[in-house]
Order: structure tokens, then sequence, then C-alpha cells
């Protein structure tokens, strides 16, 4: 549950090292986090903390974990879980030719339409931009 007048926000990570850093710059602005380290463990902490939004990474221990906790949750029948907004983060456009989203000149289609998540940031994120689209997925 969240504290007085705080959102919740669950990173789904596996990195330590990028969950620190991003629990702190997210602290910071006074949001309550919460983390896991897999895609399980993060399906299992969205019954338990009920986040207001979910950071995820893609490319996580077992591959492509990323896309089946996206997959997995959307398809979940109740709907307080099914449609908590997801901010991906990922690293995948350095190290694959596979875009999660269209080039900057290439607008016939938005991030929802490729995979069911509100918005995308390649790592490394600018805190900045994180900290804007946050907000705005939270409505702040």
């Amino acid at each position: 549950m969240t504290e007085a007048g705080s959102k919740t926000i669950l990173i789904v990570e596996d990195d330590p090292d990028a969950v620190e850093t991003l629990k702190l710059v997210l602290e910071e602005e006074g949001y309550r986090v919460v983390s896991a380290p897999d895609a399980e463990k993060g399906l299992a902490a969205v019954r338990e903390e009920r986040p207001d939004l979910i950071l995820l990474d893609i490319m996580m221990p077992s591959g492509t974990e990323g896309f089946h906790f996206v997959w997995n949750l959307r398809q979940d029948p109740d709907a307080q879980y099914r449609d908590i907004p997801i901010l991906v983060l990922t690293a995948i456009h350095q190290t694959t030719p596979l875009r999660l989203y269209p080039e900057q000149s290439d607008t016939s289609y938005g991030p929802y339409e490729y995979l069911p998540v509100q918005g995308f940031l390649d790592k490394p994120v600018a805190f900045d931009k994180l900290l804007g689209q946050v907000k705005s997925l939270l409505g702040q």
C-alpha cells in the first residue's frame, strides 16, 4: 500500500546497481520504491505491492523475460493489475537490431501498438527524462 499521498513504483530489473540508482532518484522525488530481480518475482510483487507504475527491463536472466512479464500482466483477469502503466527501460537497442518503437522519423505507430506498455526509455536513462515520463504516467 502507498504511504499518505505517495505513489509506489515497482522496478523489475536484474542489475542491482541499476535498481539502487533508480531507487535513489525516485525516492528523492518522494516515491515509494520496491523492486524485483526477475519477471516471476515481479509478477508476485505486483499483487503484493499494488504499484502505481512499473519500470521494466526487457533483457533479464532468461533473455527476453520482460516481454513475457508484459504479456502475462496484460492478460491478468483483474483490471487493477492488468492496467498498471509500464515504462520500459532497456538497452536492447544497443545490443540487437530489434526496435521496440519506431525511429524518430517514423510516426506510424505508438508504444502501445507494438508492446502493450505506455513508454520506452533507452539505457542509460537520463534522469530528467525518466522523471518526466514517471510524472506524466502518474498524472502528476
